[in-house]
């Protein structure tokens, strides 16, 4: 009896009895080549081992994965820290979040990485994400570095690593110059010795902050929408949200937190013509030379340079209907702009022009027009660094301070019309995300990490939550509690998504984490008003299920709202892995076959749980996946047969064969393997394939039975047992262990049937 349906997938029927078939950590494949009853038109291949990649200093929860735009980036949230990797997979932090487990969401657009974790959305300007890596201390504002790996340390630079606050930045060198040594940070804590790195900020900044405007008078680096500014006073989480006349220099900015930072040096009102500046009055303060002028239409980065005085006693001198006759000069020179002070001198009173003369006798035109004699005057005009022409306006004066745009952002609860979101896509350049609990999703303006306060929609085609969120073809699927509607790029505004009539379904997502791209559409675990618990693929606007009976049973009556899916396109195969974190069981579906497997670890008293893989992404030319527990990034790795030198249970239980129920005689059963797999050394030197029965229809089982392989390059061997005792209904089961490429092509079965 050649190929009985050995190999096959895993479908267990809710009755044993029916069907109990079993397929744990190998994978189905079909050789198209060949025809239906053939020896080897399905085969059996191990799924693909863990290889160890990356050890997160943090060893927590690897939260998300994402390949940032051009392959050059892997971002990765491993507890509550976000790090970049690079193509030699150096770790480097370059964020925070303010939680530590669940899945979270990732997209970029080229310019920020995006990220949601349900309570906050983060944003990342993709620059440089390492400019030294070193191990260091921390005690008040002294960082104390004792051993640099790579990189130079210098002022300016963020500061990150594990147990490091928030928007810490080197100020000042102490003994150190760029290696071992101490520098001054900007913020008190204390860190123990550990792995920390720097990175350049964004922008180094002086200027000040009134309300809700940033004027930056000078600028290192590049100031943009979404950065924060950190500096003494700054209110905690005060990011740019739009560009003033600065557009990446100097200039004015708008930041998302009314404040005033530094205090003002001086209040007044002015003009300027040319490079003179004429304070006509003064409510606050004393302006002094050397300090930034700030005011509507003051050229950006304008300081005061000079203060220019005089004073005339001596001699009566009048000022009559705006003419000042000047008795006795003694000090100082007389110019255009300056005020007059003095007894019975009106407040304000400013010299507009020259009549004839410049000292002793001069004659001046002024702003006073009524007739008015004085015994003293003095006057004072500033000069300003750039030649322009201001009419008079409210200005001030402050000397500015040193600030800086990080490129790490916690978008603060201003942003848009609301602060948290789980699900995060990209499309048309527009950021889209989910508001939990309710129905509404937001969008971010195009190309910005900024949401406008009204650009926010929702899913109103039915009564339901929206649950979760995924870009298929430039369209966003809004998958609900029990329904799910279609939305589309209209261009509208504030809000530029409106929903396709005819899209809505009567299947919502069971679990929000559930949702994965596969082939050419994606795949969830649905939900609808008259249950749950089956897995479709997006058809278009149609869901189709996928999910079989058997994993379907798998599900009934369990909690499945923590279910976590994600694919990889591995030798050909395109893989939707579904774990269900309550159950301890991940299900796999191989889309070019059709068929369900389970992708189980096996612990250290050889029980099965779910596969370590949390979340995926390729990069480097390697399909990655994050572990769920200890920080480890692995390659998914056809070539290794362990979960990271953890050994792996192979297994495949076969149907049931039965014969009208007569009595048969099982003579010989021959699996093929592939031969001469067995290792030089160690466990698999020459590997063991164990093999069971049951002629009860799987309610119990035979002892095991153990054969070779075949030992390395013993291509002829041949894995058989014989004498297998008789049944009215038997089960075969094979197993097992050892490290090897176990592959099973096919088997052959000689029995022959009793007379009753």
């Amino acid at each position: 009896m050649a190929d009985f349906g050995f190999v096959g997938p895993s479908y267990e029927a809710p009755s044993i009895y029916q069907d109990a078939q079993e397929c744990i950590n190998f994978r189905p494949e079909i050789d198209s080549l060949k025809q239906q009853g053939e020896r080897g038109v399905v085969a059996l291949y191990p799924t693909p081992g863990l290889t160890s990649l990356v050890l997160f200093q943090n060893q927590q929860e690897v939260r998300g994965l994402r390949t940032l735009s051009g392959g050059n980036v892997l971002v990765a949230v491993c507890g509550p820290y976000v790090y970049a990797l690079t193509s030699n997979y150096t770790t480097t932090i370059v964020g925070q979040l303010t939680t530590s487990t669940g899945i979270v969401g990732i997209t970029d657009n080229g310019v920020n990485a995006y990220i949601v974790d349900g309570q906050n959305r983060y944003t990342w300007r993709i620059s440089s994400p390492s400019a030294a890596v070193f191990t260091g201390s921390i005690s008040g504002t002294t960082l104390t570095v004792t051993a640099v790996t790579n990189g130079t340390i210098a002022i300016n630079q963020a500061l990150f690593g594990v147990g490091v606050t928030q928007a810490t930045v080197i100020t000042a060198l102490g003994t150190g110059t760029g290696g071992i040594g101490t520098y001054t940070i900007n913020q008190s804590q204390t860190v123990s010795s550990s792995l920390l790195n720097s990175a350049s900020v964004g922008a180094v900044i002086n200027g000040q902050i009134i309300g809700t405007t940033l004027y930056a008078n000078t600028v290192t680096g590049t100031l943009s929408a979404g950065q924060t500014i950190q500096g003494s006073g700054i209110t905690t989480n005060t990011i740019i949200t739009a560009l003033g006349t600065g557009t990446g220099g100097t200039g004015t900015y708008t930041v998302s937190a009314s404040q005033n930072v530094p205090a003002v040096a001086s209040t007044f009102t002015g003009q300027i013509a040319g490079t003179v500046l004429s304070a006509t009055s003064v409510t606050s303060g004393t302006i002094g030379v050397g300090e930034y002028l700030y005011g509507t239409g003051v050229t950006p980065a304008t300081t005061i340079t000079a203060s220019n005085t005089f004073t005339s006693t001596g001699s009566t001198i009048a000022v009559t209907t705006g003419i000042l006759t000047i008795g006795v000069l003694t000090g100082g020179t007389i110019s255009v702009g300056q005020v007059l002070t003095g007894t019975n001198v009106v407040a304000g009173t400013r010299i507009t022009s020259n009549i004839s003369g410049s000292g002793t006798g001069s004659t001046w035109n002024t702003t006073q027009t009524t007739a008015t004699a004085s015994t003293a005057i003095s006057g004072q005009s500033y000069t300003v660094s750039a030649s322009q022409t201001v009419a008079s306006t409210a200005m001030n004066t402050s000397a500015g301070q040193t600030m800086y745009g990080l490129n790490w952002s916690i978008l603060p609860s201003t942003d848009g019309a609301f602060t948290s979101a789980s699900s995060v896509d990209i499309v048309d350049n527009y950021f889209v995300y989910n508001r939990p609990d309710t129905q509404q999703f937001g969008a971010s303006a195009a190309l910005s990490p900024i949401s406008p306060a009204l650009s926010f929609g929702s899913k109103d085609g039915a009564p339901d939550d929206l649950v979760s969120l995924i870009v298929d073809h430039r369209e966003v699927y809004l998958l609900g509690e029990v329904s799910s509607e279609v939305w589309i790029d209209a261009g509208t505004s504030p809000f530029p998504f409106q929903r396709i009539p005819g899209t809505s379904t009567q299947h919502g997502i069971a679990a929000p984490f559930s949702v994965a791209r596969l082939g050419n559409s994606f795949a969830y675990l649905s939900r609808n008003i008259r249950g749950q618990a089956q897995i479709v693929q997006m058809n278009g606007y149609v869901p189709t299920r996928i999910s079989t009976h058997a994993v379907e049973n798998t599900l009934t009556n369990q909690v499945v709202d923590d279910a976590i899916a994600w694919t990889y396109q591995l030798e050909g195969h395109e893989v939707y892995v579904i774990s269900f974190p309550s159950i301890n069981l991940t299900w796999a579906y191989d889309i070019a076959s059709g068929m369900w497997h389970k992708w189980l670890y096996t612990n250290n008293l050889g029980q099965y749980e779910r596969a370590r893989g949390n979340c995926c992404a390729e990069f480097q030319g390697l399909v990655m996946v994050g572990d769920y527990s200890n920080g480890k990034i692995y390659k998914l790795d056809p070539l290794n047969y362990t979960d990271d030198g953890q050994h792996v249970r192979r297994l495949r239980r076969a149907p049931h064969l039965v014969a009208d129920f007569q009595r048969e005689y099982f003579d010989e059963l021959q699996i093929q393997f592939q031969p001469g797999v067995g290792l030089s050394t160690g466990q698999g030197e020459n590997p063991q394939a164990m093999l069971r029965w049951s002629d009860d229809g799987g309610s119990t089982w035979s002892t095991e039975h153990w054969t070779s392989i075949g030992l390395i390059g013993r291509y002829k061997n041949r894995a058989i047992w014989r004498r297998l005792g008789t049944a009215r209904d038997r089960v075969f089961e094979v197993s097992l262990t050892d490290p090897v490429k176990a592959v099973i092509v096919s088997a052959n079965l000689k029995t022959s049937v009793g007379e009753n």
